[in-house]
């Protein structure tokens, strides 16, 4: 007996038959391929970081994208990952570089790279601080969460990586950082200062010189706070911050008005 099938039925089984058809052999990428056919991960990755190397960006990013996706499990989509938060970085789209980085730093935690990773946030972060130029307030009076967070993050990657070749490099940034929040504090207890809200002068300094010993503004955030618990009438605490001045800056103009000061109050 002959069994006759339904249309629908005849027309479901060369459906099915196209697509097993279609999937068989190699496997076929779907949508635009930066890639060439007989490209394989290695290739591509090289092919694409000359285009990186030569400063395009915009041809080498989308083919570190498909490394990525299409040899997951390549090395090649690791520095390829990495390099994708290079051309964010060097675009100056400095949060998603950020954001690039991390990602690489979570996923792959023993990665040879992390280091590199790691000072890249470091850089992306010091990279978004204010920068003063004409028409607009100095950086030491604008918002400093980036400068903080790169200090943080520069902390961090000198105590985790003593041995590695940027430390001397991430020292001179955390240098720049601490200065440039030292001279916020500074900004900041002088507008206490104006209003005569002396408790949060003092508090403001005091905060600057216990975080930031060695900052470049330290003589005359001292002189500063002497002068004010003059002010307050505590004399004997305005006579340390005088004499710490002449021991510690004895070469500094701040040293020669503090030791003026010393002698009036005796």
């Amino acid at each position: 007996m002959r069994v006759r099938l339904d249309s629908s039925v005849w027309i479901a089984l060369l459906v099915l038959a196209a697509a097993c058809s279609s999937s068989s052999g190699s496997f076929k990428k779907t949508g635009a391929s930066t890639l060439d056919p007989d490209d394989d991960a290695r290739t591509g990755y090289e092919k694409a970081l000359l285009s990186f190397r030569r400063g395009d960006c915009l041809a080498a990013e989308p083919t570190f994208r498909e490394i990525r996706r299409e040899f997951p499990y390549s090395r090649f989509a690791a520095l390829a990952e990495l390099r994708i938060g290079d051309c964010q970085f060097k675009n100056e789209a400095y949060p998603e570089a950020i954001q690039t980085y991390r990602q690489f730093v979570r996923i792959r935690p023993s990665h040879k790279e992390i280091p590199y990773a790691r000072f890249r946030i470091a850089e992306a972060y010091y990279n978004q601080i204010p920068s003063g130029w004409f028409m607009t307030p100095p950086s030491s009076e604008r918002d400093q969460s980036a400068a903080r967070d790169t200090l943080i993050q520069l902390r961090r990657f000198v105590v985790d990586y003593p041995d590695d070749q940027r430390v001397p490099d991430a020292n001179k940034l955390m240098e720049k950082c601490m200065s440039l929040l030292a001279a916020h504090e500074l900004y900041v207890a002088r507008f206490y200062l104006n209003r005569e809200a002396y408790r949060g002068v003092i508090s403001r300094l005091k905060g600057l010189l216990t975080s930031y010993p060695g900052a470049s503004v330290a003589p005359e955030a001292l002189l500063l706070l002497g002068q004010v618990y003059l002010r307050t009438n505590e004399v004997e605490a305005a006579r340390q911050a005088f004499s710490e001045i002449v021991d510690r800056f004895p070469e500094s103009d701040e040293a020669r008005r503090a030791k003026s000061l010393l002698g009036k109050i005796g």
